[in-house]
């Protein structure tokens, strides 16, 4: 098909946008409701709870993230009834738009980009950590929306001579949507700046700058007690160039240990399979483009993308929903080297199955990272099933107790993280898995306050689930003189 002609565009961008609600729906039928770990379950207990401020006036208290991604969910949550699958939805049309407007954003910089549908189809709605992205209630998608949308606006306005505002309306966007993502925007943030003054456009940076400060109200009004919060923030505070090279860390989040140096990690957007599994025969022909010279809009590109790389470097955790904000970047960056690909003869000549064969093997990549995710979720309505008939008691737990109280279960909670507990009533219960800790969580909290109860208290076991979970009942305290 001839994506050139308008019709067919037109198409094209249904089908982009069409696939991803197409698997929300499939896996909802599977019983995948976008909810799974700490994370996701504290974005719908905040939600909710706008929604409460909304409707009662109650204020919500604050939050540890930026607040545009619940509001916006809470909005559609009252629209919906289901505050859960509002959010769920909330990522899935962010990762359809953010696809869309990505793939406007090759057809703007490259033209006759004739293969730019399949280029963002199979990398961008396929590839396998955004997909998972857009299927979950987090908000990372929708910052990565704001983002390409920014950068989409930059390059209108710098090649069409358009407004400069959009830019400062969605780069402020994202920042009250993901913090990181100031990190990814400044350059064009400042680039823009500077056309502005240059064409001395006044009105339009007047009506950016109050849009973004419209934008800006939900944190102001929610978060008006931690406005700083932010620069606050643990991880920026132990920021050092020397992670730049450690594969492992002692935080708050407990000891982690990974494969790879952070900056090497960092690198992935370039050639890991969940992010792109050509990218590193992309990168090598970029590279090898480089004697030619990068264009304004490459330049630019590797600019932000080696400014967001070098700052998530020096923060001690890896995480590719973080890094994952910066792909769309690399993959603008690196079209050009997709053209040189899909113009070599044979493959040009065969195009069509290894078309099939990169969509099967994207969506093979795609079930082997979010297989994951599925089974969390489904473990965690497993635990909330085995619990149920036990409500109405104290309950200490670690990890799951926040998807025990986002599935509405009724019990006091006490967090083992939060605290180390010194003293326990009989009958209280607790949920935990001291195998899955025992490692990360060593000397923390967690650990302290199970060691405490298993050597002080007489545990009785009332459900075991297969994974290592246990529900246990206090009996009463051991002598222990």
């Amino acid at each position: 098909m001839n994506f050139q002609k308008p019709k067919a565009l037109l198409y094209a961008k249904l089908s982009i946008a069409i696939i991803p609600l197409l698997l929300v729906f499939i896996l909802r039928l599977l019983g995948f409701d976008g909810l799974y770990g700490q994370d996701s379950y504290e974005y719908l207990r905040y939600t909710i709870a706008i929604q409460e401020y909304i409707t009662t006036g109650a204020h919500p208290g604050p939050f540890y993230w930026p607040v545009l991604y619940p509001t916006l969910g809470s909005l559609f949550g009252l629209l919906f009834r289901d505050t859960a699958f509002a959010l769920q939805f909330l990522s899935c049309i962010s990762f359809s738009m953010a696809s869309i407007y990505l793939l406007k954003t090759i057809r703007l910089l490259y033209s006759n980009a004739a293969f730019s549908v399949l280029y963002v189809l199979i990398f961008t709605v396929l590839s396998p950590f955004l997909l998972k992205m857009g299927l979950i209630v987090m908000s990372d998608i929708t910052a990565l929306l704001f983002i390409v949308l920014s950068f989409y606006f930059f390059f209108k306005s710098q090649y069409k001579k358009t407004s400069t505002a959009p830019v400062f309306i969605f780069a402020t966007c994202a920042l009250m949507t993901r913090y990181p993502s100031l990190f990814i925007t400044f350059p064009i943030i400042i680039y823009s700046l500077y056309t502005t003054i240059k064409r001395q456009a006044v009105k339009p940076f007047l009506i950016g700058a109050l849009v973004s400060f419209m934008a800006c109200i939900p944190f102001l009004i929610l978060q008006w007690d931690a406005l700083f919060e932010a620069s606050s923030n643990y991880f920026l505070k132990v920021w050092s160039v020397t992670n730049y090279f450690k594969s492992s860390y002692q935080t708050t989040d407990g000891t982690q240990f990974y494969q790879f140096p952070n900056l090497i990690y960092t690198l992935y957007i370039f050639f890991h399979p969940g992010f792109i599994f050509i990218g590193a025969i992309l990168s090598v022909i970029t590279l090898k483009n480089y004697k030619y010279g990068f264009t304004f809009n490459q330049k630019i590109l590797g600019f932000c993308i080696s400014l967001y790389i070098l700052f998530l470097a020096g923060i001690p955790f890896q995480n590719s929903r973080i890094l994952a904000l910066v792909f769309p970047l690399t993959l603008i960056f690196m079209f050009p080297a997709f053209e040189k690909i899909i113009n070599i003869k044979f493959i040009k000549k065969h195009l069509l199955i290894l078309g099939l064969f990169a969509v099967t093997l994207q969506l093979l990549f795609w079930y082997i990272t979010f297989n994951h995710i599925f089974n969390r979720s489904i473990l965690e309505k497993e635990i909330v099933t085995m619990v149920k008939p036990y409500e109405g008691k104290t309950l200490y737990s670690f990890d799951l107790d926040l998807s025990l109280q986002g599935r509405g279960l009724n019990f006091e909670y006490k967090n083992m993280y939060l605290e180390v507990y010194k003293t326990y009533r009989s009958h209280d219960l607790i949920l935990f898995n001291p195998d899955k800790y025992a490692l990360q969580w060593q000397g923390k909290n967690p650990m302290l306050n199970w060691q405490f109860m298993e050597h002080n208290y007489k545990l009785k076991i009332l459900q075991t689930h297969p994974d290592g979970w246990k529900l246990y009942q206090i009996e009463h305290a051991l002598d222990t003189h």
